[in-house]
């Protein structure tokens, strides 16, 4: 059982403001599931209205986090919760900053699109060398310039570097074809770039 006082503490923590009943059904939620990021359970409350953004905000680094392997919940469903509930970084409630971030994702062609980017390239190229289903050796590394406003959550305290963004819409690319683009035009001309 987890105490409201400990559940205070941690809201504190990631700076996060959350009225008596939305500290009450947290507690509530913990204690019926016996765990502090019940996937399955928050997303059943998210996809009924139950929950708050502060709720979800309380839940959802922790889910992403510490997730293993392939989630069962649908992309779309990830990305609602992560419009619904605050930004985030390392699991701190924070003001989004500003600007463009140049990441990177390993992944299929199918799955260019993903939430999850890296602004390691040497992580991308791990994810995309030994992250993928048995067999499957199509995957590549993916490079777009994320605005601040597609990043949903931050993570840089971990290996990964990790934002969660929407990227729908975006320019995605191979690192391949992006560094051909980004080479200088004279050497594109004259066929010296080098991928």
């Amino acid at each position: 059982m987890v105490a409201e006082s400990d559940v205070r503490e941690m809201a504190a923590r990631a700076h996060l403001v959350l009225s008596d009943d939305e500290f009450a059904g947290i507690v509530r939620l913990v204690n019926e599931t016996g765990d502090l990021a019940p996937e399955s359970a928050v997303v059943e409350r998210f996809k009924s209205g139950s929950l708050t953004p502060g709720m979800l905000t309380f839940f959802l680094p922790r889910m992403w986090r510490y997730r293993l392997g392939h989630s069962p919940v649908p992309i779309e469903v990830w990305r609602a919760m992560f419009e619904f509930a605050e930004y985030t970084e390392d699991m701190v409630v924070q003001r989004p900053r500003r600007g463009t971030q140049v990441a990177y994702r390993g992944a299929t062609e199918a799955n260019r699109e993903g939430l999850s980017w890296t602004l390691d390239v040497e992580q991308a190229r791990y994810f995309a060398r030994d992250r993928q289903a048995p067999g499957d050796h199509s995957a590549t590394v993916w490079v777009a310039r994320i605005p601040s406003d597609r990043v949903y959550a931050r993570y840089m305290d971990g290996f990964e570097k990790e934002l969660t963004a929407d990227v729908r819409g975006l320019n995605v690319r191979s690192l391949e074809a992006w560094r051909s683009d980004e080479a200088p035009l004279w050497r594109r001309l004259r066929g010296l770039t080098r991928v």
